[in-house]
């Protein structure tokens, strides 16, 4: 019977090269900011809450109300990161070009006019490491 012989720096399972420094700690800054609160079962409350902002319109109000949580998040979450600029935006996703013929009418209509967005937050970061600038979508 021969038995396979494996070699010693041939991962075996789920791992993983680390990643270290502004490359992990991105990584983390993303874990929050893409993470929507109840996801993750053994911890509920983890992750950053936009989902009161889903269907509202992208007033200049609610897109700061959407910067402060964000800034929550981080702070409750990664409380060694200082946030030294936070600015979300909508952009307008991209309208399919042939229009759906069961649509009702006023709803193409809107959904022509780009009424579909994501979140697109920028941020400006200060880190035991160093500066980090970090831009992600963020869907509520």
């Amino acid at each position: 019977m021969s038995r396979a012989i494996l070699h010693p720096a041939v991962p075996l399972g789920a791992a993983r090269p680390r990643q270290q420094g502004l490359d992990a700690l991105e990584s983390r800054l993303r874990l929050v900011l893409e993470t929507r609160p109840g996801r993750l079962p053994w911890r509920p409350d983890f992750g950053c809450d936009l989902v009161n902002l889903q269907g509202e319109p992208a007033t200049p109000a609610n897109l700061s109300r959407a910067a402060f949580v964000v800034e929550v998040a981080l702070q409750r979450w990664l409380p060694d990161v200082k946030v030294q600029r936070c600015e979300v935006r909508a952009d307008p996703l991209p309208s399919p070009h042939g229009r759906d013929p069961s649509t009702p009418a006023g709803e193409g209509a809107l959904l022509s006019l780009g009424v579909h967005a994501e979140l697109r937050v920028e941020l400006d970061l200060f880190t035991a490491l160093g500066p980090l600038h970090v831009s992600a979508a963020v869907t509520p």
